[in-house]
């Protein structure tokens, strides 16, 4: 059973969804069959965790409601209902639901197999209501778990890094500069294990601060970072952080529009010449672009294909004749590009 979880939770956390539906069915087959086992209650963590990634809590809403209503002298499923209203834009519910469980500083949650992840849904409300004075709390009950995975239980279900909580709950109280600090951690960690939908979470979240901390020099940042975050969302089916994503993305869109590049090239193919031209290599640009290597290269042979160049110093010369770097390259690298250096 435990190794059935398992499998389920790295489905989930490697963002292999059809599989993980099937793995978290299975799980609930082997645990049903086992006496003392809260094999339902896995399962419901599980399917929460899969529906909302894609979208779909809508599905869910009403058995959580009705697992707090029917036992509402146990807070275990109060953090998720806060969640779920938070995720359906339905933020006086979720405040309701926060406030009865932070009225007391949070200590009502008992510090269980549930409490990180109760903890986790918590903090991702208490940012999204941007209340400034309980994050706080939180951060000072989340920080222990800098530089470690956030987990539900211990084979159930993982939130990836907790630098990126972290990293909002900061966001959220203005401090700037130790929340880039955390999402910068945070990236590195879920790219290097593999987390791609905590990956994609995170460099959405980060781009939000940015954009929050209106210093213009974060712009462009903030663009690669939503660009390749909506790349990992479209291609995992996470509909509810692509739709998140285009809703921020739309004001620079509408600005972006007007330009015309050279050759038929995208913005980002634009982009990517650039750096060519600045003598790069792929590895260096995906650094700075938020992307993988891979990814580079593909728009890579699209360059060169829509200029005809036979090799990267003919698109570089190309570039130059149209002078793509002064209007396409940021100000400066990005901070995760100079952390990566370092």
């Amino acid at each position: 059973y435990v190794a059935a979880s398992s499998r389920t939770m790295h489905a989930l956390f490697e963002g292999r969804f059809d599989d993980a539906e099937r793995l978290a069915q299975r799980t609930l087959e082997i645990g049903d069959r086992m006496p003392g086992l809260d094999a339902a209650g896995v399962y419901g963590v599980q399917l929460f965790t899969l529906r909302r990634e894609q979208g779909r809590l809508d599905e869910v809403g009403p058995v959580v409601r009705h697992f707090v209503q029917s036992q509402p002298e146990s807070n275990i499923w109060r953090p998720g209902l806060a969640l779920i209203y938070t995720e359906l834009g339905q933020l006086e519910e979720a405040r309701t639901q926060f406030e009865t469980l932070a009225a007391d500083g949070f200590r009502t949650l008992v510090r269980d197999g549930a409490w990180v992840a109760s903890m986790t849904y918590l903090a991702q409300v208490c940012s999204a209501l941007a209340d400034a004075e309980r994050a706080d709390i939180l951060y000072s009950l989340l920080q222990p778990y800098s530089g470690r995975n956030l987990l539900a239980g211990t084979s159930i279900a993982c939130f990836g890094a907790a630098d990126a909580v972290l990293g909002s709950l900061c966001a959220t109280m203005k401090r700037w500069t130790q929340a880039e600090r955390h999402f910068i951690a945070a990236l590195a960690l879920n790219e290097r294990q593999g987390a791609r939908p905590a990956l994609a979470h995170a460099r959405y979240h980060y781009a939000s601060m940015l954009l929050a901390r209106h210093d213009g020099a974060d712009r462009q940042t903030a663009e690669n970072l939503l660009e390749a975050a909506a790349h990992d969302a479209g291609a995992l089916g996470m509909r509810a952080l692509a739709a998140r994503i285009d809703a921020c993305r739309a004001p620079m869109m509408s600005g972006a529009a007007s330009t015309r590049y050279p050759a038929g090239l995208s913005e980002r193919e634009a982009q990517v010449l650039s750096f060519v031209a600045a003598g790069k290599s792929n590895r260096q640009i995906a650094l700075e672009l938020f992307v993988s290597p891979n990814t580079v290269a593909n728009h890579v042979r699209s360059i060169l294909s829509k200029t005809h160049s036979t090799n990267r110093t003919e698109a570089a010369a190309f570039a130059i004749r149209h002078a793509l770097s002064e209007r396409t390259q940021p100000s400066g690298s990005s901070p995760h590009a100079k952390n990566s250096a370092m």
